[in-house]
């Protein structure tokens, strides 16, 4: 039953609309536990009812909702009093939606996500292609060069995915009926800081890298290599600083804008010496 409902998880997003957002895909993920709590049809048809209001949250991350839900539906089925048994669903259901739902946007979207672009030009310079740097090398690099860059960041990016999914949705089933279910699967706080640690790290090998192949390739002086070295590492170290200071991205895009409007007006340097 917890296979099937697995399976079905990864449509959560199929039925997704403006009204009740991930309502019907949950409803369907949740199915084959709902046919075999329920093997009545008026019961059944009560219980998907139940799931159609208003629900969203990470998709990956919906499996720990999904295993909790199931988990309560068997319990009231089995109860002498089930009205009082679902009385607590929705919010537990909404609590951990919530939950969740940040949780996922920081790991997946927030880390993992950038984190493919990056896998994919080290992968690339690894093995000796550097197109993604300099644009027309003599030499064509090989097909299987060329795919293992974006697969690398694919494999890491789906086997993070699925872990959640499978291991979310039996640690949820397991604990059913707790608003804080799951939650304490991971140290989600510090998997974020130690996602974002190693973003880090990898942008900094990028740019390593980038600018060591530009020195060696002496298309740039000694002095602009270093100027671009200074700019990059500044780049890096004030989103640094001002999410640690509980800035946005954005506020750090605003700083970088307007110190290029002033090196470029005042200062008269040309943006592609300067950037590229």
């Amino acid at each position: 039953m917890l296979f099937k409902v697995f399976i079905r998880s990864f449509f959560i997003q199929a039925g997704w609309n403006y009204e009740r957002f991930q309502s019907l895909g949950f409803a369907f993920s949740l199915m084959p536990a709902l046919r075999k709590i329920y093997p009545d049809p008026e019961r059944l048809k009560a219980a998907v009812l139940r799931h159609l209001d208003i629900f969203n949250t990470q998709p990956y991350m919906a499996s720990f909702i999904l295993g909790n839900i199931a988990r309560m539906e068997e319990r009231a089925s089995a109860s002498a009093d089930p009205a009082a048994e679902l009385k607590s669903m929705p919010g537990v259901k909404q609590a951990l939606a919530s939950s969740f739902a940040s949780i996922g946007d920081r790991v997946f979207w927030g880390r993992l996500k950038p984190m493919t672009v990056q896998l994919c030009l080290l992968v690339w310079t690894l093995g000796g292609f550097y197109g993604w740097l300099f644009t027309g090398q003599p030499g064509r690099p090989s097909t299987a060069l060329l795919l293992a860059g974006p697969l690398s960041g694919i494999v890491l990016y789906s086997a993070a995915a699925v872990y959640c999914r499978w291991r979310g949705l039996a640690r949820g089933y397991a604990c059913g009926g707790a608003s804080s279910c799951g939650l304490d699967f991971i140290d989600w706080g510090k998997l974020i800081k130690r996602l974002s640690a190693a973003g880090f790290g990898m942008s900094m090998a990028i740019a390593l890298f980038a600018f060591g192949l530009l020195a060696a390739s002496g298309s740039c002086p000694g002095r602009v290599v270093l100027l671009k070295v200074a700019v990059a590492a500044s780049v890096l170290a004030l989103h640094r600083v001002t999410r640690a200071y509980g800035r946005s991205v954005f506020f750090a895009a605003g700083i970088v804008f307007a110190v290029s409007l002033v090196l470029f007006s005042v200062f008269e340097l040309r943006p592609l010496t300067l950037y590229l």
